[in-house]
């Protein structure tokens, strides 16, 4: 694999896409042919959305949209393979998803074009005028034409004017620095035409009238105004807008310019990082020729770090904004001092622009009018630090164009209408280490890097923490970095640690809290109980006792506060520090009572949301709850629905299990546990799984509740055939056969003969495991339960095909598929799916095998089932061997094998291996091959898997044969037949049969 992609990223780098004109394809600096127009178009939407998967329906209609043919989507694989002929392997892939095209960051011009516009400004932000023109102009030569010209389709013309609108955003952004670098006469040339070209664009004209009087030329730029003014009077029925009017008016008055105000503090010696975050601010900061000011707002949590990132930005703007950098901090969230009165905001910001204190109204509104006159025209930038809510910003804000804002909150503040908005979370890695070396000496933390970056996980990346915990560190010399962090995992003690010069976490994070209402703050405490990272409007419902929606708009309130993280849609977590401080509030403020009730009430909704019927069905466990008191479920009444819970609740469930055994919650511990195992084993989560049932068998045992051990060792024997192989997990299933009372639960015995019989089926299949499977379907059927006997016959399936006795496997698996189609999509129906496959390919009945295997594959992909998608695979790759499509036959295989080993199963792995490795030798690659017949080789020898091991004997005998080792392949031959002869006597004769045929 790794070969595999050096050779991808050596293919990559030789290959050049131009879109920014006409469309061009370049391979070692040869022009590559796609002539035709809609195979163009396909390029072109495969470039503009290099190395993202596209779903077929995605490309048809972005390709065909303006005349889609009326064979539908059948018309895309034709087109993809011919464009496959023209550019180099390998780089554009079919995925289970669809189609994806691989390129290297610099193999696409519109890249290159991003990536020296951001080099630009980062110039610009450090004041390097000279080289951010240089990648302005090295931006702008890209361009040789328009882009994407002559390529039809909505979405292309789209694109089209996306990128026009840039590269003339870009051109506007050199011409501004080539007028500061005092360089006007360079640009009149290269304004003239252009104004000429876009006579309405404002800023265009603005640009041209500037450069003209900086060039001696005020009567041609006031002409040039007079003939914009009657141009918009004429044809738009609109007067100039302020930022034109204002150029106009300083060329008149032929104004010097003011002195320069700078009133940033000081911002702190150990500033690092931010590198995307100060690009962000300094692009929506920009001027853009609007007729409004550019205003950006800052929110974050405390300590995030806001008012440093604030006045950094406004250093390296400082160029852009000439008249002078304002401060004013409203004290929103400062210790023991009431928020600024907005008409003192006012009176600061006048003084600030040189308004003396007697010439400043009385009122409030003639201070506003005032403020908003003497800053029209001038080029100000204003930072509103620390500000407390929208109602207190809006007043101060000017309304000249030329003027930029920038405001800070912990809050977010939406009631300003504002350009862009930054959410500041926490320090990259890092940057947090090169803050923590900075803060205590590089030698200081580069003595013990683990405990390092022991220290920044324990301050959870904050800025504040940091600088807290490296203040104590650089007062007590004697103290290690280990040292601080053994002081800090002591239980309760890590608010109290990060306290240095009256300054702590704990006193930061209480002025958001205490401007929060008693619901906010009663929600806030009681999500510290949460066991997991994160949590749904359902959890939070279950935790505080109320409505759903009730949840949703406190937690979202608090995300407002910055007091909750809301990293995906409607899924809230804390900061590992605040959740500390909401636990220690949840402990002073709520009794032992109401917080033991409140994560009662959570677990039983991980209970039953984790069986909700379609979860259940989906993951094929029997699980009775018995009657319960219902609680709010989300609405799981999709495939899709019930999956994506799983997905974000896998973990959680975990965590919950862990929570309920550490709290002696016996009961909901191993009812959990059996509820998440599945989530977790389809999800490849296979640790916590081995956890969680750990925990499920310690309080079954406490429980004295043989019934409850005999479901938790089920589940175990399951994970263990998956992982460590059959033979390991035989006992577990027989001692959980003993431990289950004669009277026990009949289905609960279905499962553990069906479990211990698919082990024994591949160590001694006839005299032990089929009676078990016999047994199994009597009982399913005589207690009428349709999942357990679907289940039991797609099992007997399996070993009928193990036996070679494929017309009886493949009556077995119909049959299943029968019961299981009535209850609907299912990973037991996928599994016989796969079988029945397998079964048609012995067969030769490849119509079969590929209708079974592409459902198969198909209903994998629904349900997120991990565990069936490797099986499809491999047998849609057997099907395409058999019609001699080897190419496509080796690339399934390997898809195959990709999946496997993102579950982690050893059945899975070998059992894609052999069939990689049969695919290659078919195809001539006997070298690969023998790389995979050897590992299956070698893992199945030490697990004592007689059944993967004799088929790895017979592969490598298979390998000897094809290259002329005869004495070797009769030697596998003869190991193989002999355990054959042994434990699988179905499969001697056709090893007989091959041995015959060497000797």
């Amino acid at each position: 694999m790794i070969r595999q992609q050096g050779k991808l990223r050596w293919v990559t780098s030789q290959l050049r896409i131009e879109l920014l004109g006409p469309l061009g394809v370049y391979w070692q600096g040869r022009k590559l042919p796609v002539r035709a127009q809609r195979l163009q178009t396909l390029l072109a939407v495969l470039a503009l959305r290099a190395n993202e998967v596209c779903t077929p329906r995605e490309l048809f209609d972005l390709v065909w949209q303006d005349n889609p043919p009326g064979t539908g989507l059948k018309v895309l694989p034709p087109y993809v393979y011919r464009l496959r002929r023209v550019l180099p392997p390998d780089v554009l892939d079919r995925t289970p998803e669809g189609y994806r095209l691989r390129l290297d960051d610099d193999a696409l011009d519109i890249t290159s074009f991003e990536t020296a516009v951001r080099t630009a400004t980062r110039h610009r932000e450090r004041g390097e005028l000279d080289a951010a023109a240089g990648e302005y102009q090295r931006a702008l030569d890209l361009f040789h034409g328009d882009p994407l010209a002559g390529l039809p389709g909505q979405y292309l013309a789209a694109q089209r004017q996306r990128l026009i609108e840039r590269r003339d955003k870009v051109f506007g952004d050199r011409v501004d620095l080539d007028l500061d670098r005092g360089r006007p006469a360079e640009v009149i040339a290269e304004l003239i035409p252009a104004v000429a070209q876009r006579p309405f664009d404002e800023r265009l004209a603005g640009q041209l009238m500037r450069a003209l009087a900086a060039d001696g030329r005020q009567a041609e730029a006031l002409d040039l105004y007079s003939r914009t003014r009657e141009s918009l009077i004429d044809q738009l029925a609109v007067e100039p807008g302020p930022a034109l009017r204002a150029i106009h008016q300083t060329i008149l008055r032929n104004d010097e310019p003011p002195q320069t105000r700078d009133e940033l503090p000081y911002a702190g010696a150990t500033f690092v990082g931010r590198g995307a975050e100060l690009a962000q601010l300094a692009e929506g900061l920009g001027s853009t020729g609007a007729a409004v000011p550019p205003i950006v707002a800052i929110d974050g949590m405390a300590g995030a770090g806001k008012t440093a990132l604030a006045v950094n930005t406004a250093r390296h703007l400082a160029s852009q904004y000439p008249d002078g950098l304002l401060f004013v901090d409203l004290h929103g969230h400062t210790a023991d001092r009431r928020a600024l009165d907005v008409k003192a905001a006012l009176d600061h910001l006048l003084t600030g622009i040189g308004v003396s204190g007697p010439s400043i109204p009385q009122t409030f509104e003639k201070t506003q009018a005032l403020w908003r006159t003497t800053v029209a025209g001038r080029r100000l930038l204003v930072i509103l630090d620390n500000a407390p809510d929208s109602t207190t910003v809006a007043p101060l804000l000017p309304g000249s164009p030329t003027c930029g804002v920038l405001i800070t909150s912990r809050n977010q503040l939406t009631g300003v209408d504002v350009r862009d908005r930054l959410h500041l979370g926490l320090l990259a890695a890092d940057d947090a280490s090169a803050l923590l070396a900075q803060l205590v000496g590089a030698d200081r933390a580069a003595a013990d890097v683990a405990a390092s970056n022991g220290l920044i996980e324990r301050c959870g990346n904050l800025p504040l923490a940091l600088r807290i915990a490296g203040a104590r560190l650089r007062h007590r010399p004697a103290w290690t970095v280990a040292h601080i962090n053994q002081r800090l995992d002591r239980v309760g003690r890590r608010l109290t640690e990060l306290t240095a010069d009256r300054l702590g976490i704990a006193a930061a994070f209480q002025l958001s809290y205490d401007q929060l209402g008693p619901d906010q703050q009663r929600m806030f405490r009681l999500l510290s109980l949460l066991p997991g990272r994160d949590i749904d409007q359902y959890g939070a419902a279950a935790l505080a006792d109320c409505s759903p929606d009730e949840a949703a708009d406190l937690a979202e309130s608090l995300v407002d506060a910055n007091l909750l993280l809301e990293p995906t849609p409607d899924r809230y977590q804390f900061h590992d520090l605040i959740r500390d401080y909401a636990t220690d509030l949840a402990r002073s403020t709520e009794s032992a009572a109401d917080l033991d009730r409140a994560t009662d009430r959570l677990l039983e909704y991980y209970l039953q949301a984790g069986n909700h019927p379609l979860a259940r069905r989906i993951g094929s466990v029997y699980l009775p709850l018995g009657e319960r008191a219902a609680a709010h479920l989300p609405t799981l009444d999709t495939v899709e629905r019930s999956r994506a819970w799983a997905d974000a609740e896998a973990s959680n469930l975990a965590a919950a299990v862990e929570r309920a055994a550490a709290e002696g919650r016996d009961t909901y511990t191993w009812m959990l546990a059996l509820t998440s195992e599945r989530f977790l084993r389809l999800r490849g989560l296979i640790q916590q799984q081995g956890v969680v049932l750990r925990l499920a068998r310690e309080a079954a045992r406490r429980l004295a509740d043989r019934e409850v051990e005999a479901r938790v060792l089920h589940a175990t024997g399951r994970l263990t055939r998956s992982y460590q192989g059959s033979a390991a997990a035989v006992e577990l299933y027989r001692e959980a056969l003993e431990l289950l009372p004669a009277d026990g639960d009949p289905l609960v015995r279905v499962q553990l003969n069906i479990g211990l019989a698919l082990c024994l089926q591949a160590l001694n299949p006839f005299d032990e495991a089929l009676p078990l499977f016999q047994e199994a379907t009597r009982i399913a059927r005589s207690q009428n339960h349709e999942a357990l006997l679907g289940m039991a016959l797609a099992a007997t399936g399996i070993l009928y095909g193990n036996a070679r006795q494929f017309e009886l496997a493949c009556q077995n698996y119909e049959e299943a598929l029968t019961i299981l189609r009535k209850l609907g999509p299912s990973g037991v129906m996928a599994d016989a799916l796969n079988g029945l496959s397998t079964s048609s390919l012995e067969l030769d009945r490849a119509d079969d095998a590929i209708a079974a295997s592409t459902e198969a594959y198909e209903l994998s992909l629904e349900l997120g089932n991990t565990f069936s998608l490797p099986y499809a695979l491999a047998n849609l790759g057997k099907s395409y061997r058999l019609r001699g499509d080897l190419e496509r036959a080796v690339s399934a295989h390997r898809q195959s094998l990709e999946a496997a080993e993102r579950t982690g199963g050893l059945a899975a792995q070998w059992t894609m291996k052999l069939n990689l490795g049969g695919s290659l030798l078919a195809i001539g690659d006997a070298d690969g091959a023998l790389v995979y017949y050897e590992q299956v080789l070698h893992e199945t020898t030490e697990v004592k898997d007689n059944l993967y091991l004799l088929e790895a004997l017979e592969g490598l005998a298979d390998h000897a044969a094809a290259t002329d080792d005869a004495t070797a392949a009769i030697d596998y031959l003869r190991q193989a037949l002999a355990l054959a002869d042994e434990r699988f006597p179905a499969y001697a004769t056709g090893l007989r049969a091959k041995l015959h045929s060497l000797n």
